[in-house]
């Protein structure tokens, strides 16, 4: 019999060693929400895995004792969700950081170590650096790809050698038990099911509705356009069986008119061979896109996020949802992608503008614009990615990365003239020797004439490919910009430039640069 105390499931605090208990909910996959430390609704979905247990991890070695060796400095950390299915992106922010009566800088001024608790010997391609741990700058994101719970840690380290130590928990159930049955969907165009989960729904076409289900492609076969509508939530759409790639033309979510304010949240899509990329253009939160090839020659290899918002939220003569009501896209993660630039667009590959954005893993390559181009940026973390900057013309970025204006930040969507604010880009390889441009990374206004401004951002650990034509590796400015272990691999001196389109900018937006 199920309780009303059962019922409450994810409620109720989740605690290391202990299982969480959460009561099976009837009919369908339904959906609860609560508050999470980052305003963004936590959807939890009926019948999680009961016997969710911590993972053998401590906090790592060293780094015992260390909260109490300084008097200044504490350590703080939020996960962007405390819960949730696997795989489960999350992004992990140390910027409440405090160094009381010191006059320390804790964004730039002080050194972060994030360990995930998931040492399973996984490296990233691009750098050989180890998945589990994160390095330099206060942001880090992971996924997290096995059921259990995860202790994350977070040690602060100050100039003068003082640490501090904080953690936050984590719980990632099983997708197994959390589609169960039916709710999962094992699509094959010739009715092959091998390899499919025991008791779930077979069918030969895709789903109209894609919400609250996990929808399984058929490897080797080619399907239509993945469309997940506004509103749908609690989605995985992947692979099943052996062999190559499922095939779609497509993937939308969340595309055209809204005609309530229940946008697309927590959707997952991985494991595809995409012909025509995915686009998210509205309000989204919680879209995690794994491990999907977006290559063919000639094709819009692209992903876009929250790519006509504006036009949705703030231009549409004849939308029914009012502005107040759309939210920017927020905790989005593009995770280990193969994406190569197509000759039919005349865009990014990876263009777009949110909170809580995290690029991990991806190999990007050529575009007739930017490689990846972030309009405006509210935390991010851009890490162990390789970035080719060839483009069609020859004045574009393997990485554009500008704002909308100098006004904060809200969730709510009050207009495209909010600031960059508070990123990380480190351990990325950038260029290659065929790059026609000039400006290899460019983290700065997009022209002399609008004032869009940058604040805290760190450029760390990067490796710079000098193309044909470069005469400056990077373009860095801002307030408050920090560069720092960048290095040319062919051993040359790097072009550092901190006068990027800063003419409109007020004096007190262009500077101080910190550099090494």
């Amino acid at each position: 019999m199920t309780t009303k105390k059962n019922r409450v499931g994810l409620r109720a605090s989740v605690h290391v060693g202990l299982m969480l208990m959460l009561g099976a909910c009837g009919g369908g996959l339904g959906s609860q929400a609560t508050a999470d430390p980052a305003g963004v609704p936590v959807t939890t979905s009926g019948s999680m895995d009961p016997t969710v247990t911590a993972r053998t991890c401590t906090q790592p070695t060293g780094w015992s004792g260390e909260q109490t060796r300084s008097q200044l400095i504490v350590a703080r950390v939020q996960a962007s969700r405390t819960t949730g299915v696997a795989p489960m992106a999350v992004f992990v922010d140390a910027t409440a950081t405090s160094a009381a009566g010191s006059g320390t800088d804790t964004f730039r001024e002080v050194s972060y170590v994030f360990d995930f608790c998931d040492e399973r010997g996984e490296r990233w391609n691009s750098t050989g650096l180890p998945k589990n741990s994160q390095t330099g700058g206060p942001l880090a994101a992971h996924v997290y790809d096995l059921p259990g719970v995860y202790t994350i840690h977070v040690r602060a380290t100050d100039v003068a050698g003082g640490h501090s130590v904080a953690t936050v928990t984590v719980v990632v159930h099983n997708p197994d038990t959390v589609y169960e049955g039916r709710r999962t969907v094992c699509v094959s165009q010739t009715a092959n099911y091998a390899g499919c989960p025991s008791g779930a729904l077979t069918q030969t076409g895709l789903p109209a509705s894609y919400s609250g289900k996990r929808v399984l492609l058929r490897r080797g076969e080619s399907f239509g356009q993945i469309n997940i509508r506004h509103g749908e939530r609690n989605v995985i759409v992947g692979a099943f069986g052996s062999g190559n790639k499922p095939r779609v033309t497509s993937v939308r979510i969340g595309s055209g008119r809204p005609d309530t304010a229940s946008f697309a949240e927590d959707i997952t899509v991985m494991d595809l061979n995409i012909a025509d990329g995915i686009v998210q253009d509205s309000s989204a939160a919680r879209l995690l896109l794994y491990r999907n090839d977006l290559a063919d020659a000639g094709n819009n290899n692209r992903i876009w996020f929250g790519a006509a918002l504006d036009y949705w939220a703030g231009s549409d003569p004849y939308r029914n949802v009012s502005p107040s009501q759309f939210y920017n896209p927020r905790e989005i993660f593009i995770v280990e992608n193969r994406i190569q630039g197509g000759s039919l667009s005349n865009d990014s590959p990876i263009l777009g503008t949110g909170s809580r954005i995290a690029l991990l893993g991806n190999d990007m390559g050529y575009a007739n614009q930017h490689t990846v181009r972030i309009g405006r940026l509210h935390k991010g973390v851009m890490a162990h990615n390789a970035m080719r900057g060839r483009s069609s013309d020859g004045i574009r970025h393997a990485l554009k990365l500008h704002s909308g204006g100098l006004d904060s930040y809200t969730d709510s969507y009050n207009g495209s003239t909010w600031a960059t604010r508070q990123v990380v880009i480190a351990n990325n390889l950038f260029g290659d020797a065929q790059d026609n441009n000039q400006w290899t990374v460019a983290v700065s206004p997009q022209n002399g004439v609008s004032a869009e401004g940058l604040e805290d951002v760190i450029v760390e650990n990067n490796r710079f490919v000098r193309g044909t034509r470069t005469v400056t590796d990077l373009v860095i400015t801002g307030r408050r910009m920090t560069y720092r272990g960048n290095v040319r691999v062919d051993g040359g001196s790097l072009g550092v430039s901190t006068n990027g389109h800063g003419e409109a900018l007020p004096a007190d937006w262009r500077g101080p640069y910190y550099g090494q």
